[in-house]
């Protein structure tokens, strides 16, 4: 009776498996890209641009959904090792609370809901290259966890997934926006892309042993958790110096920019100290502070860049 009484809504459920927080780490990046393009003066199709908010918005849900189908072996192992409110996924369609077909077929409404609004925003542009931009996106989305590529187990899907999170979002929201790219978008937002690469790493960390019994070859698994500790350090030490980079190039000598920088700064160097020499990412309990400082920094990241735009 008390495991009834415990389980959620079927609504509840729903919206805990689509992880509707998480999407942030992808909308806010393309909602800078977007305040990019309206900052520098270019003109905004703002319709457009409302469109690819929506469906980056459908791919990382329908991306999150099919992690929930194709993680079950390695979700119900964290029960046995100790879970964080990072790892393992939500359990909702590892326990049967939803059924695996209806979880697919709503995944699969979010990529084709996507692709519509993506042909739209091609027809509204007069642009079939942003196609390109659109279907890299959504394919390393949807193929990052579902057979037979699943990206998570080839031991580069955090790559992939810190570029489609991190820097593809702002560059696809500037173009989607205006039909155009810029020369300033293939170097200015990899500082996203760090820390969405290090998103994905951290949260590794708690389900080593989960992935590494059930054959989940992910990158952290490949190389182990002493090393896997250094990359993330350098990844958040390279957030903050690239910080430091576009403040230099874009907004030197303002004083008032290099103090906009400083949170993202020092919490990028905090957490780059925390992982290298505390070695908390031995236990699950101290690991799970810095997974979750590391969504702080995404979007405190993706702020301060949209903050560095010279307009």
């Amino acid at each position: 009776m008390n495991a009834i009484l415990a389980r959620p809504s079927n609504t509840q459920a729903w919206l805990t498996a689509m992880r509707l927080p998480f999407t942030s780490v992808a909308v806010l990046p393309f909602a800078v890209g977007v305040y990019m393009a309206y900052a520098q003066g270019v003109p905004v199709c703002w319709p457009a641009a409302v469109a690819g908010i929506v469906a980056v918005f459908l791919i990382c849900i329908g991306c999150y959904l099919l992690g929930e189908v194709f993680d079950q072996a390695e979700d119900k192992k964290t029960v046995e090792v100790g879970r964080t409110k990072f790892s393992g996924g939500t359990l909702l369609v590892a326990d049967g609370t939803l059924p695996v077909r209806s979880v697919k077929l709503v995944a699969v409404v979010c990529f084709a809901l996507a692709m519509l609004l993506g042909i739209v925003i091609i027809l509204v542009h007069r642009a079939p290259w942003l196609m390109v931009l659109g279907v890299f996106g959504g394919a390393c989305a949807a193929c990052y966890s579902a057979p037979p590529i699943r990206l998570v187990k080839r031991g580069f899907g955090d790559l992939f997934i810190g570029i489609c999170y991190g820097w593809l979002p702002p560059v696809t929201g500037y173009a989607s926006a205006t039909g155009q790219l810029s020369p300033d978008l293939f170097i200015y937002f990899w500082p996203i892309a760090f820390t969405v690469f290090n998103i994905i790493l951290i949260n590794e960390f708690p389900d080593y042993k989960p992935d590494s019994s059930t054959g989940k070859r992910n990158l952290l698994v490949r190389i182990g958790m002493k090393w896997g500790s250094r990359i993330f350090s350098t990844a958040s030490v390279l957030t903050g110096l690239w910080l430091i980079g576009l403040w230099h190039f874009y907004r030197y000598p303002s004083p008032w920019h290099l103090v906009l920088i400083l949170p993202a700064l020092v919490l990028s160097m905090h957490l780059a100290w925390q992982v290298a020499f505390t070695r908390k990412w031995e236990s699950p309990r101290t690991i799970e502070p810095i997974c979750a400082m590391a969504i702080v920094l995404n979007l405190a990241t993706a702020v301060t860049v949209g903050l560095l735009v010279k307009w």
